[in-house]
């Protein structure tokens, strides 16, 4: 059987990619250096901890990892188990998902896609909802708007094209949301 690994330059790589935002081919090489596979890992910054995707063949994985030294090391390990289809042991994830909480996760996730509707999880508002879509006007940027209840509670806004600026906004627009909702409640 072949055991898939990545190259030296794939570990590098990894070291200045996980303090980044974006997705990265990384080809895996059997041991005779022909590459057989590439995954593409889909890294997002949270705030105590690093998201990473990978989308490797068929197969989309996850996991959550506290911001650590080794954290090049352990998403090159999770990698490779994924590509060889081995236990995923050897990069503990005690508790670590913790660290991102619901809103984060899926604010990413919004600003990530620039499209769809995300529920938006709050303590004691059932139905709180963030929609994005293409603009009408300029169909590459993209317009987001909140709903409660299926009702729209804001008008449709541009979404900045920065991912930094875009995830800033929606959050404050989220807890600002929120506040006003509790303090009317």
């Amino acid at each position: 059987m072949n055991t898939l690994n990545l190259s030296s330059d794939s570990r590098s790589q990894l070291t200045w990619q996980v303090s980044q935002n974006g997705t990265f081919p990384h080809p895996l090489h059997n041991e005779n250096g022909v590459s057989c596979a590439t995954a593409y890992v889909v890294i997002e910054q949270c705030a105590r901890a690093v998201s990473v995707r990978v989308e490797l063949g068929d197969s989309v994985n996850t996991i959550t990892l506290a911001h650590r030294k080794n954290t090049a090391e352990r998403v090159a390990l999770y990698l490779e188990e994924l590509a060889n289809g081995v236990s995923l042991r050897s990069v503990p994830e005690v508790d670590e998902y913790l660290l991102v909480s619901g809103m984060e996760s899926v604010l990413l996730a919004a600003v990530r896609l620039r499209k769809g509707t995300y529920h938006l999880p709050a303590d004691g508002i059932e139905h709180l909802d963030l929609l994005l879509h293409p603009s009408n006007s300029d169909p590459s940027r993209t317009v987001f708007r909140f709903e409660l209840d299926s009702v729209g509670l804001t008008l449709p806004l541009l979404l900045p094209n920065d991912r930094v600026l875009a995830y800033e906004l929606l959050s404050g627009c989220v807890q600002e949301l929120i506040a006003n909702y509790r303090c009317a409640a």
